[in-house]
């Protein structure tokens, strides 16, 4: 159907002296709220910008800039969301502020939370209900739903729904692992699933279960796709701390223990990429100290990991002011981006408390391993304000 559309659109380029090519090159080139607007142009521009050759060219465009995106929560519960993005200056090594330029909240988003971002796709969560939001066109796909699930099927308590979102380099494919887990019968025990979609093509894909040699376990909310391969801590049943690893071209898993000496103590280590490896980050004395921990897996097959210690420089240990931070993942150049936290947890109620913010301008830190450099970016709008 594209294909014919195609040759259409090719035949329209063609009179009006056009290469389709350019066209498309145009196209990827422009911003999202342009796009939203092309799309009434024609039917075949309709289908030309919601197809996944379209998506695609989007995909590998977008790669090449350097933008952050942040997902922001206003008020009291529930939570006025909305989705921001920002672009940086060419020089992004010395940057000291980011320019808020892109409002992309949509009404759908409501009742969602960002689970992942990856690369141009982010993933919104509610409970078992997931979506897929295109950053590059806009789209907003609501995943089906996981039928023949025994742990969906079944009345257990505290089913915990993780999505993760990793590309197939072997096929170019992209496609997104949900991890359905609960509490067993036993102390300390539980019971997992894993479902594959593939996403693109006609959107008639549906889950597919896939089986796993590994034991059950609890995934926790780090994630990381690199290589081909999509990782996530867990729990295991004695409450051991694992990672674990799926191939996303023969959709294997594996489990891997991690170090002994680390500590997961409130979930303070970070899954990030150092070096083109995988790589625990412990921070939990950082904004207090200045001090990091890093393992990193040298040899996956024989589980060996190498350590690392880092310790700020006493000039720019000012910055920090003892807040505390939170790991969320790293930059193109390798930078750790860490983001200020004002909330807490608190261990009586096993519940998240909202402290008030110190400041009403948004920052966050971006801390070089390689250089041992920090710096504080801050978040500057470009944009029509927000109104609540």
């Amino acid at each position: 159907m594209f294909l014919r559309e195609r040759r259409k659109e090719r035949d329209i380029c063609k009179s009006h002296e056009l290469p389709f090519e350019l066209v498309i090159e145009i196209l990827t080139r422009l911003p999202a709220k342009s796009l939203m607007r092309f799309k009434s142009v024609s039917k075949l521009w309709l289908s030309l910008i919601c197809s996944q050759y379209f998506t695609d060219r989007c995909l590998k465009v977008s790669s090449s800039s350097l933008r952050i995106y942040m997902w922001l929560s206003f008020g009291k519960r529930p939570f006025k969301n909305v989705l921001l993005s920002s672009s940086s200056p060419s020089d992004h090594t010395t940057m000291s502020s980011f320019v808020v330029d892109q409002d992309l909240t949509i009404a759908a988003m409501e009742g969602y939370s960002v689970s992942q971002v990856f690369r141009s796709l982010m993933c919104f969560i509610n409970g078992p209900s997931a979506k897929i939001y295109n950053t590059a066109t806009r789209q907003l796909v609501l995943l089906p739903h996981i039928e023949g699930s025994n742990i969906i099927a079944e009345d257990h308590k505290d089913k915990n729904f993780m999505y993760h979102i990793g590309h197939d380099p072997v096929h170019d494919q992209y496609k997104v692992l949900c991890t359905v887990s609960t509490h067993g019968e036993g102390r300390w025990t539980y019971l997992s699933e894993h479902w594959v979609l593939l996403l693109g093509g006609d959107g008639s894909s549906r889950w597919r279960q896939i089986s796993s040699p590994c034991q059950p376990h609890h995934p926790l909310s780090q994630r990381l796709s690199i290589n081909g391969r999509i990782y996530y801590l867990a729990w295991d049943r004695f409450l051991h701390p694992v990672l674990v690893s799926f191939d996303i071209h023969s959709e294997e898993i594996s489990i891997f223990q991690t170090p002994e000496d680390i500590s997961f103590y409130h979930l303070t280590t970070a899954l990030i990429e150092y070096g083109g490896r995988v790589a625990l980050l412990n921070h939990i004395v950082f904004g207090e100290r200045g001090e990091m921990e890093l393992w990193v897996m040298d040899d996956p097959e024989k589980i060996m990991w190498s350590r690392k210690s880092f310790v700020l420089h006493p000039s720019q240990m000012h910055l920090l002011n003892g807040i505390r931070l939170r790991v969320q993942g790293t930059t193109r150049n390798g930078e750790v981006i860490l983001v200020p936290q004002n909330t807490c947890h608190d261990p009586t109620t096993c519940q998240t408390i909202v402290q008030p913010q110190s400041s009403t301008l948004f920052h966050i830190f971006l801390y070089n391993l390689q250089n041992n450099h920090l710096r504080k970016v801050e978040i500057k709008k470009n944009i029509q304000p927000l109104s609540y």
